[in-house]
């Protein structure tokens, strides 16, 4: 998938889940607040990982996996879920 690609599923999405770097993730394009983004809890997590966008492009470029904005790691997205 091209960056390009996954900013159109988010923009045409609903709910979307995908791994990167190991991490899992799930993208709520309909909230009040904007586009969210948050790693899902896990028994290791200690703290919500989560954000707000105001648009697929500036999540892609500014939502970061360790460190690395999410636009960056395209090769290393892996949808697992859409509607």
């Amino acid at each position: 998938m091209t960056k390009s690609e996954f900013i159109d599923l988010i923009e045409n999405g609903g709910d979307i889940m995908f791994d990167c770097l190991d991490k899992h993730y799930t993208i709520l394009t309909w909230t009040d607040d904007g586009i969210f983004i948050g790693e899902q809890i896990t028994e290791t997590q200690k703290e919500e990982i989560s954000e707000y966008f105001n648009s697929a492009e500036d999540l892609v470029a500014n939502f970061k996996v360790h460190g690395i904005p999410l636009g960056e790691l395209i090769d290393e997205v892996n949808v697992t879920f859409c509607n």
